[in-house]
């Protein structure tokens, strides 16, 4: 017997990416595959955005069992690398000093990939969501987390006054 799950996107400006497939989308129609541990990195990076992860945590989550921590570090610089497109950082994945990694938010959280998206042509002015786009969006994280960062920035900033 078998399930059907849905898959899940992520979508950035200039890039999707669908951990399922391993796979990120550009907005020019060429596709990079990731490899496993490159892949599992950056979903989980993606589940916890804009939160900084450690190396040491990562690497526990992620790595392979005869894996080690030299090699860990490989795939962090591979995934760096391909976090560039044509000279330009389109996937936001970076280094926060000594502390770790983190992905800034997706612009949207899908639980499928849509249709490819197109470039506007330069004369073309750029346009909205497309209905097909709209009915594929299950859901934005973008709102529901800042709403949760700012009440924890309040909590936070409380318990700082009382102790």
């Amino acid at each position: 017997m078998t399930t059907k799950v849905n898959t899940r996107c992520y979508r950035f400006a200039d890039v999707d990416f669908e951990p399922e497939s391993r796979t990120l989308y550009w907005t020019d129609q060429t596709i990079t595959v990731l490899s496993y541990e490159e892949s599992r990195m950056l979903e989980m990076l993606c589940y916890y955005a804009g939160e900084v992860l450690s190396s040491r945590t990562l690497f526990k989550q992620v790595a392979l069992p005869d894996s080690s921590f030299a090699q860990h570090q490989s795939v962090v610089t591979s995934l760096m690398a391909k976090s560039y497109r044509n000279g330009k950082k389109c996937l936001p994945f970076e280094v926060v000093g000594e502390f770790g990694y983190r992905v800034a938010l997706p612009q949207q959280t899908l639980s499928h990939r849509p249709a490819p998206r197109t470039q506007p042509q330069a004369d073309e002015p750029p346009s909205l969501a497309k209905p097909d786009d709209l009915q594929a969006v299950d859901f934005s994280i973008t709102k529901p987390l800042i709403v949760l960062l700012s009440a924890a920035t309040v909590i936070i900033g409380i318990t700082a006054l009382l102790t």
